[in-house]
């Protein structure tokens, strides 16, 4: 081999080696660049996912505020509903007494809840009804389900189980 021939070699191989290195250090670039732009949609991916769950924490957060608002709200119904309760409690508990107070000082009723009428066999119902009645003109009665109604035109109310109305 000559001389010419072995510079064209080294020149060839230099060449060879220079062309390699370049694609080497144009691929790192490369792929170094892709991993960038890889990573930098990582991240926008991560952002929106991160809004997206703020967003979850805060409808969270506003259902667990409703659920709590809820809740006051059950209870303070409750409230009102045991304060109404205890309301018509009393309520029904000052209708007794006012019975008993007027079967007290009506002369017709005995102590075993029967009139001196109906041990007659007949019931005077009128009488009834007058002595019956209060200030401003109406009856205070008892229906069957012990609930106590107002009767105003002065008639007996339909299965009453005030002693006085009661046909034995």
């Amino acid at each position: 081999m000559d001389t010419g021939q072995l510079v064209l070699i080294i020149v060839v191989a230099v060449v060879v080696i220079a062309v390699v290195i370049v694609a080497v250090v144009i691929g790192r670039r490369k792929k170094t660049e892709m991993n960038r732009h890889r990573a930098e949609e990582l991240r926008e991916k991560a952002a929106e996912e991160a809004i997206g769950a703020h967003q979850a924490k805060a409808e969270s957060a506003q259902a667990e505020a409703a659920a709590l608002q809820a809740e006051v709200e059950a209870n303070r119904l409750r409230k009102d509903a045991e304060r109404h309760a205890e309301k018509a409690g009393e309520a029904h508990e000052r209708v007794e007494e006012h019975l008993r107070h007027a079967d007290k000082l009506d002369p017709n009723v005995k102590d075993d809840g029967g009139t001196d009428r109906d041990r007659a066999g007949h019931t005077d119902r009128a009488t009834d009804r007058d002595q019956a009645r209060g200030d401003d003109g109406e009856r205070l009665t008892r229906d069957r389900t012990g609930r106590d109604s107002t009767v105003r035109d002065g008639s007996p109310t339909e299965g009453s189980t005030r002693e006085g109305d009661r046909n034995s």
